[in-house]
């Protein structure tokens, strides 16, 4: 006897191996009566039912062409997802009957559903137009970055609190570029990729390893940022499975992570670090684009300008003892050295302040400020005495700083002696410390300092610029920056608009 011309007793068999079948198993007939079912199916709501009853009376409209042939329908019932494996059950061949095993998918659904809202927030992070390096619009763009991030982890994790570390090669150090809940750590301490003595994220970073803490208490190694914080979820950066940084995100609910959200984390985590890793190279190529064309310029007028100095002097001899002509002359010498003295400036990029002749250094102290304590901090020598100078020619009392400690020793020095710095000009890249260091430490002295905030074409490693404009940053300069913009600025942030 085949299996369609057996009776229904003999294909249910015992009933403890038909209750471990699926989520349920039913016999129906053409009509979508069910004839018989398990305890199982019995137990299923009646949507659940009514459906498994249309998916089996349906296949038996549609055709069980093959005696021993399988068929698959798919439905939603009751706010579950379910899939019915059906078979034919018929004496004498006719497909009359069929018996259906019901499964529930309702979790690989919504694992899959999710996986797609990763997909889809991945591709939202990657949609990057070519005014990314536009450096007016760089901080912008982060920022917009950033709202995606906390866009999609609320919407696929459910969660609020999180922060986003990069991985420094050179150092090792884990710099946080995007935080939100996730108190900073205090200036002066830093995370690095090692596994020991640096918190889950330095061992996450060093390891390449995923970390679910479903209870903080009991982790030893877990450095929590988030007030009250009971579990976590870290997860490496990789791309080309190297670390490039580490996303962590921390609840004030215990256990609230699980493998699923870690592997979910992984997958937009390398989202995250392409997000990043495309910034960040088309801000470094603008950067070094503009030096090789910056470069080249002054190469390429290098001999003209010689041809013309040659004339000049020839002018010269061929004027002597002309007043009006000697004048002339002098007037196109002048006019040579500025040219050379401007391609000079502009070749060097980063390195220097524009259109220093557009100040008249003659007009005697500005009103605004006159008077004001200016601390700046810029490795760069060129960058510290020019502004140094700008800035003292208009009366101000300018101390620069190449160090970033030496910066914030004297910044909290001013403060406690009761004299604080009226206004803090920083790079946001400078040794031992970055922009981001440095304006907490002028807002921690002194809630009222402003901070103006310096990069070179935008190139923002530490992403100070974005973490700093959350919380009050006057404004920031992209090198190389005019002169007159310098000053401007520097009113604008001292109280009054130029």
């Amino acid at each position: 006897m085949s299996p369609s011309d057996a009776p229904i007793e003999a294909i249910t068999g015992d009933p403890p191996l038909i209750e471990a079948i699926g989520d349920g198993v039913g016999v129906v007939e053409a009509s979508g009566e069910i004839i018989w079912m398990n305890n199982r199916l019995a137990s299923q709501p009646p949507e659940v039912m009514a459906r498994f009853s249309d998916a089996c009376r349906d296949q038996i409209r549609d055709g069980l062409k093959a005696p021993r042939r399988v068929h698959l329908r798919r439905f939603s019932a009751a706010g579950r997802f379910f899939e019915v494996v059906i078979s034919p059950l018929s004496p004498g061949g006719a497909p009359l009957r069929a018996v259906g095993v019901l499964y529930e998918t309702t979790a690989r659904e919504r694992l899959a559903d999710r996986v797609r809202q990763v997909d889809r927030a991945g591709a939202s992070l990657l949609a990057l137009d070519a005014l990314i390096v536009n450096p007016l619009n760089v901080a912008e763009r982060i920022k917009l970055i950033e709202g995606r991030i906390v866009e999609a982890l609320r919407t696929i994790f459910h969660c609020d609190d999180f922060e986003v570390r990069l991985l420094d090669r050179d150092t090792q150090q884990l710099e946080l570029v995007i935080s939100k809940g996730i108190e900073p750590l205090r200036i002066g301490v830093n995370l690095f990729a090692r596994a020991e003595g640096n918190g889950l994220t330095g061992f996450v970073a060093a390891t390449g390893e995923s970390v679910v803490c479903p209870d903080a208490s009991k982790e030893p190694r877990f450095m929590g940022g988030l007030p009250e914080a009971r579990s976590s979820v870290t997860v490496p950066l990789k791309l080309d499975e190297r670390v490039s940084g580490t996303l962590n995100l921390e609840s004030k609910q215990p256990a609230r992570f699980d493998d699923e959200d870690r592997l979910l984390l992984e997958l937009y985590g390398r989202y995250v670090a392409m997000a990043m890793t495309i910034l960040d190279m088309l801000i470094v190529e603008r950067y070094t684009t503009n030096q090789r064309i910056s470069g080249a310029l002054r190469e390429e007028i290098a001999l003209p300008v010689q041809s013309l100095r040659g004339s000049v002097a020839r002018l010269r001899l061929r004027l002597d003892g002309d007043p009006d002509g000697a004048s002339i002359v002098a007037e196109l010498e002048q006019a040579l050295e500025s040219l050379e003295r401007r391609i000079r400036i502009c070749a060097e990029g980063p390195r220097s302040v524009l259109g220093l002749d557009r100040i008249d250094r003659g007009r005697g102290h500005d009103t605004v400020i006159s008077g004001r304590r200016v601390l700046v901090a810029d490795d760069e020598p060129q960058i510290r005495e020019t502004i140094q100078t700008v800035l003292g020619d208009a009366g101000a009392q300018v101390d620069s700083f190449a160090s970033g400690a030496q910066a914030i020793d004297a910044i909290r020095n001013a403060a406690a002696s009761g004299s604080p710095y009226h206004l803090v000009i920083s790079d946001v890249r400078i040794p031992d410390r970055n922009g981001y260091e440095i304006f907490r430490a002028a807002r921690d002295a002194h809630g009222e300092t402003p901070v103006i905030l310096m990069t070179g074409f935008g190139y923002d490693p530490n992403h100070s610029i974005v973490r700093s404009s959350q919380e009050g940053l006057s404004c920031f300069l992209f090198k190389p920056f005019q002169a007159t913009q310098l000053v401007e600025e520097v009113r604008k942030a001292l109280g009054t608009p130029a």
